[in-house]
């Protein structure tokens, strides 16, 4: 049992696996085991390589001015451990986290001595989130996928209705090599007879075809939006003849917020435009392409997300672009920094706190003749970027450092 926060999550965050999970066995167990196995309220399942986090927050947003009690879990968090779970638009707040962590301690410990397995991280939160919607007693519960979808340790719920977002190259050590591969991951969310709502891919539409008529599931493959959208302060795209906007910069953003239009009329039938409207102009998520003074923060740490970063930086037309870049190992940085070579003039590689980074150096094949510097710290890297546009971009951990760092020094 822990006394102090810091203690609990310290425990949650050196969970690991033993081994590759290979069914849904004991999440399921435990889940039965702590009573969150039959739920009380309504969930919105939501899978996809990019995307999952402003979708989900844009029908969190629709769902609460509509007056309903509403949960939300995602991943990574930002700002604050606790962003993971939030209830009616509000982080859990630090004793419930602390209660529901020492309340599922002893079971994970006896779990574990008598099945000599471990019990991972997203698992023990993944439990954590659906016992607190429970206790709270909210209506409804968006729920993001942590990696995939068809193993994924949330995947034992029963949604309303499930969602994919765009599909892409990432995590293929566990998902798979091709977009194929990847999208039959993610088809494994789809449940009988629970409706799928997706973006038209002409590479996987087939996978999510033949897996919604193995579960007789309505399938709705909404148009690609990417090539219409408009950008100026704000992104506008059309639906329906109707013209929509979302103050989250990016062409990608006109889909995310297009998949919540079709969700939220799909439930609820005579809802106007102009109410969804409302809801989509309260749109906020830091580090997605966040306007932060002179500074661009977005964590696109996959090259799928890259690419629709370098499309919205080319329709907006910055010029002398600066870019603060930190990779970790695991990530296809080659291929990242190709495609922002597209916009980028110079380039900063500061060294910053993760075990996992990339040794700067490896950057430089693949930067072409762009000019660079490689510093020491993030702090002298923001010292360095005076040009009036710098993106800060890589993996979310560093973009969630700069952030932090940033507000620090503004305060």
């Amino acid at each position: 049992m822990f006394t102090e926060l810091n203690l609990a999550i310290n425990w949650l965050e050196n969970k690991k696996k033993k081994n590759k999970r290979t069914d849904l066995t004991r999440i399921t167990n435990l889940a039965k085991l702590l009573g969150c196995y039959q739920l009380n309220y309504k969930i919105i399942h939501i899978a996809g390589t990019n995307g999952k986090g402003s979708t989900a927050m844009y029908i969190n947003n629709m769902l609460l001015d509509l007056g309903y009690k509403v949960g939300l879990y995602t991943s990574p968090y930002i700002i604050k451990f606790n962003e993971r779970i939030c209830l009616n638009g509000e982080y859990i707040p630090d004793q419930d986290l602390l209660r529901l962590i020492n309340f599922i301690y002893p079971h994970i410990v006896k779990y574990e001595e008598e099945t000599d397995d471990l019990v991972p991280f997203f698992e023990i939160l993944t439990l954590v989130a659906l016992l607190y919607f429970k206790q709270e007693k909210v209506e409804y519960a968006i729920i993001e996928c942590g990696i995939g979808g068809r193993l994924d340790a949330t995947n034992f719920i029963t949604p309303i209705a499930s969602i994919i977002t765009s599909i892409g190259y990432d995590h293929q050590n566990t998902l798979g090599n091709t977009l194929s591969e990847i999208a039959y991951q993610k088809a494994g969310i789809i449940k009988d007879n629970v409706p799928l709502f997706t973006i038209d891919n002409k590479e996987v539409n087939s996978i999510f075809l033949a897996e919604s008529k193995l579960h007789h599931s309505k399938l709705f493959i909404l148009p690609d939006l990417t090539s219409t959208a408009k950008l100026d302060l704000t992104t506008h795209f059309v639906v329906d003849n109707y013209e929509f906007y979302t103050p989250l910069l990016g062409v990608f953003q006109a889909n995310n917020a297009s998949l919540m239009i079709a969700l939220t009329k799909y439930l609820f039938p005579n809802i106007s435009n102009e109410q969804i409207q409302k809801s989509l102009s309260k749109a906020y998520i830091p580090a997605r392409f966040e306007l932060f003074a002179n500074y661009i923060l977005d964590g696109a740490h996959n090259i799928s997300a890259v690419k629709l970063l370098v499309k919205t930086l080319e329709e907006l037309k910055l010029a002398h672009l600066t870019c603060i870049y930190a990779s970790l190992k695991d990530k296809r940085y080659d291929l990242v920094l190709k495609e922002l070579n597209k916009v980028v003039d110079f380039y900063i590689f500061p060294n910053f706190s993760d075990a996992r980074q990339t040794n700067s150096n490896c950057y430089l094949p693949f930067i072409q003749d762009k000019s660079y510097k490689m510093v020491s710290s993030i702090e002298e890297a923001i010292s360095l970027a005076k040009e009036p546009n710098t993106l800060i971009t890589g993996s979310l951990h560093f973009v969630s450092t700069c952030r932090n760092i940033l507000l620090k020094s503004s305060s």
